[in-house]
């Protein structure tokens, strides 16, 4: 499989996603000796900076409150070019390493007490749920990401019991993943602001 889409994922009312593997977030924080309140460290030090031009981390900034369609995409045809779909932003040239066998998109609050048993309890949380969480290779990846919006199509119940299929655009990010022989540099903007304009919000 080498699309995987998830929907209605929210990003807990605070206007980031994160995207990479915690454990090897984890590492990263424990050989560098950093705080369990990464939070504050990632916005009071360059800390913050280091952990995305390193690969460790990618960060989403100026997310809008919205439900979207999240995409992991390991082909080489982005969803968001297809007839149908808007795409609104395009940006390369991130690194991500992979330590652990798996990669998820999560949210700034785990940052705030960035500990072995919470990074465990949102592995195994995020697994059960079939939130954005993919298993990948361990080793260093190419990534692309692109945000728009998204056909949808939903089945309702209408008032007379019947079925009824709605179709309509969503907001979507959808990240294009590129296996890599070596670690690379990070060339994207990583200050850049990732707010989609949305017909259905």
């Amino acid at each position: 499989m080498s699309i995987y889409k998830f929907t209605e994922v929210l990003n807990d009312t605070l206007s980031y996603f994160l995207l990479g593997d915690l454990i090897a977030l984890n590492n990263y924080k424990k050989a560098h000796q950093l705080p369990d309140n990464l939070a504050k460290e990632f916005t009071t030090q360059e800390t913050g900076d280091r952990v995305v031009l390193d690969g460790i981390m990618i960060p989403l900034s100026d997310v809008a409150n919205y439900p979207y369609t999240i995409i992991f995409n390991l082909s080489a045809t982005p969803e968001l070019l297809q007839p149908g779909n808007q795409l609104q932003l395009r940006q390369d040239g991130y690194i991500l390493k992979v330590e652990s066998g798996s990669i998820m998109l999560y949210t700034w609050w785990i940052l705030n007490n960035f500990t072995d048993e919470r990074v465990a309890e949102k592995i195994q949380y995020a697994r059960a749920h079939q939130l954005p969480l993919i298993e990948l290779e361990s080793g260093w990846y190419h990534v692309e990401i692109l945000g728009g919006q998204i056909l949808q199509s939903s089945e309702i119940t209408n008032q007379q019991g019947e079925k009824v299929t709605l179709s309509g655009l969503e907001p979507a990010f959808e990240f294009l993943i590129t296996k890599a022989e070596i670690q690379g540099n990070c060339t994207a903007d990583i200050f850049r602001s990732y707010r989609l304009e949305s017909e259905a919000y």
